[in-house]
Formats: structure tokens, C-alpha cells, sequence
């Protein structure tokens, strides 16, 4: 085994970007593990949702000084809500490829596995809590007790979903120390 005593946590922390990427990997480790699938479920969903959030922010916190939508801008940091997060990165993406005329990107197929992603998480997300209490403060259970997960398709769109979020700032052509 690996030593675990001095891991370099600065530079893994060194982005929101890098944080989100760990956070990927962490996914397919637990994945492919031999666990049990109920004994990773709502950990590897907990982990892709981290994913989402922090890669959106990082590319919206890119693209706004180009994009010149103020959508999130200054509640950026005040919300952990993946709709308004996915809504806002979308305007500010589309808005950012119009002003920098970037119209012949092949760019769909991301988009679409970005949306499902985001669908997919959304599902027992209950406003950032759903992967990480069983019940609201009011009591009421997070998830049914009956309800059930396919990862499998949150597999699918991973990938490219983490290829596209850790592409922007090449695709725009972005200063990386912004």
C-alpha cells in the first residue's frame, strides 16, 4: 500500500477544477470497487455531485469576464443548488462561444451528457442534502426507502462530462492563473 502520511493537499487543492477532478476519480475507485453496490451508491452519488458543482463553478467563474452575463456572478459562492449552477454555466458558455465567434463547436454530445448528469443527480439531491443525511430537518426521509439507482448511467456521462468541464479554459483559449 501506498504511504498516506504526507499527501500533498495544497496542490491537490490548488483549484475548484482540481478539487472536482479528484472528486471523479474518487467516483471511479468506488465504481470499480468490489463493494457492495448499496454500500456505494449514496457515496459515489455524493462524490459526482461535488464533481458538478465544483467544476461548474470553476467555469463560470472563467467564462463571466467573456461571456458578460452576470447569471450567479456575485451569488456564485452562496448557492449549491446544480439547476441554477448547470442554467448559469450554460448561459455563460453559450454566451462566451457567441463573443469569441466559436460557433463550429462540436460541442452537443457534452451538453447533453453535462444536462443528463445534472438530471440524474438532481433526482434525490433535496437541495444539496439528499446524498448526505438520511432525513430533513423536519424528519421526512431524504429517499424512500424502496427507491432504487442505476450508476451505470451516471458512469456513462461522466466521462465526457469531466472531459468537457476540464476543457473550457482551452476551448476559450483562458488564461489558467485568471
Amino acid at each position: 500500500m501506498h504511504s498516506r502520511k504526507e499527501s500533498f493537499i495544497g496542490l491537490a487543492s490548488s483549484d475548484n477544477l482540481r478539487i472536482a477532478l479528484h472528486y471523479r476519480e474518487a467516483f471511479d475507485i468506488l465504481y470499480d470497487s468490489d463493494k457492495y453496490q448499496d454500500q456505494i451508491v449514496i457515496p459515489a452519488l455524493f462524490i459526482v455531485r461535488q464533481f458538478l458543482e465544483l467544476g461548474l463553478k470553476f467555469n463560470i467563474e472563467k467564462l463571466k469576464n467573456i461571456s458578460n452575463s452576470k447569471n450567479l456572478t456575485h451569488e456564485l459562492n452562496d448557492t449549491h443548488d446544480l439547476k441554477k449552477l448547470h442554467n448559469s454555466f450554460v448561459e455563460h458558455y453559450k454566451c462566451a462561444k457567441k463573443h469569441l465567434k466559436k460557433n463550429g463547436l462540436k460541442d452537443k454530445k457534452f451538453l447533453d451528457d453535462l444536462k443528463l448528469l445534472v438530471d440524474c443527480i438532481e433526482i434525490f439531491d433535496n437541495n444539496s442534502m439528499g446524498y448526505r443525511y438520511s432525513q430533513a430537518k423536519n424528519g421526512q426521509k431524504m429517499i424512500h426507502s424502496d427507491a432504487t439507482y442505476n450508476l451505470e448511467e451516471v458512469k456513462k456521462s461522466l466521462e465526457n462530462t469531466a472531459t468537457f468541464l476540464s476543457a473550457i479554459e482551452d476551448i476559450f483559449e483562458l488564461d489558467n492563473t485568471q
